[in-house]
């Protein structure tokens, strides 16, 4: 009975280590800890909500701190908020004992480390790293476009450098959203490019075959998940696109630099009675010369 007792103590003191050191969750730490299975880098779009979670067991009567590590500003402590930058808020969730930071709006600037501390001594800490990504959603091209009537129209727009592709993208001219259906000149495609780890992108191309007037105006590419893109299309009857107003100002063609170095020579050798300056000259032999100079050159006549 007492061989058995010994072999049993050993059991449970190598049990009772395991537990400590790997078993997170049990409740068997002595103080505060953070779960193993967090996220430490989040990645979202430029201009949508941040969620920068920590969750921290047996907290106990310690608080629970947010700093950002680039100037290491104290952004909350608890469920308070500590900076002026209204985007920036903590909420807490009971359930999960998460303190979890809400960055609304996130820009490329709010892109770093976030640091959750814990008030013990020694503190404690978790980093969570923020990344931020600015997509490009564009229509190729130059933003004024220029068709002749009859032609077939391409506008084609690409989005790239997101996080997540859209769901769709539809097209709109002047507000009014195109569909392809009852409008026989029109014809989409869309195409995906990379995934799983690469880099992403999607492309929408809109067709407008037999171009008229009434196509002309403003162009619109909306993805449902980013800012959208705008060009503005002109169809043209037989004018070149110089000849077409813009505002009040009508576009001429550059004007010709060999124009401007004729007329300077001739300003130099022509002369100019305009501006006359008497110039008198006294001669050797008591006479006088009284001349006038313009333009570069002098008249002479005998006083």
């Amino acid at each position: 009975m007492e061989a058995g007792r010994g072999v049993v103590l050993p059991l449970f003191f190598l049990l009772g280590v395991w537990v400590r050191g790997g078993g997170a969750g049990t409740g068997l730490y002595t103080g505060p800890y953070f779960p193993r299975s967090q996220p430490r880098n989040v990645t979202v779009h430029q201009d949508t909500q941040a969620v920068l979670p920590c969750a921290v067991m047996q907290l106990g009567d310690k608080s629970v701190s947010w700093v950002r590590q680039r100037d290491a500003d104290i952004l909350t402590v608890d469920t308070y908020t500590f900076v002026r930058d209204e985007r920036f808020s903590v909420h807490y969730v009971p359930d999960t004992f998460t303190w979890t930071l809400v960055i609304r709006y996130a820009q490329e600037r709010d892109a770093g480390g976030y640091e959750c501390q814990v008030s013990t001594e020694p503190k404690m800490s978790m980093v969570v790293h923020l990344n931020v990504i600015v997509p490009k959603v564009e229509i190729m091209g130059a933003e004024e476009k220029y068709v002749r009537l009859g032609s077939t129209v391409r506008l084609q727009c690409t989005v790239s450098s997101t996080v997540q592709l859209p769901d769709y993208i539809f097209w709109y001219r002047s507000g009014e959203r195109l569909l392809d259906y009852g409008h026989p000149r029109l014809k989409f495609s869309v195409w995906q490019r990379g995934g799983q780890g690469s880099e992403m992108s999607m492309t929408s191309t809109l067709l407008i075959s037999k171009a008229r007037p009434s196509d002309a105006g403003n162009y619109t590419c909306q993805p449902s998940n980013l800012h959208p893109a705008t060009a503005i299309l002109h169809v043209l009857n037989d004018e070149e696109p110089a000849a077409i107003h813009k505002g009040s100002a009508r576009i001429a063609a550059p004007f010709s630099p060999w124009w401007l170095i004729l007329a300077s020579t001739l300003a130099l050798l022509w002369p100019s009675p305009l501006s006359p300056h008497p110039h008198d000259v006294t001669g050797r032999g008591g006479g006088a010369w009284r001349g006038w100079r313009g333009g570069g050159v002098v008249y002479k006549g005998l006083k």
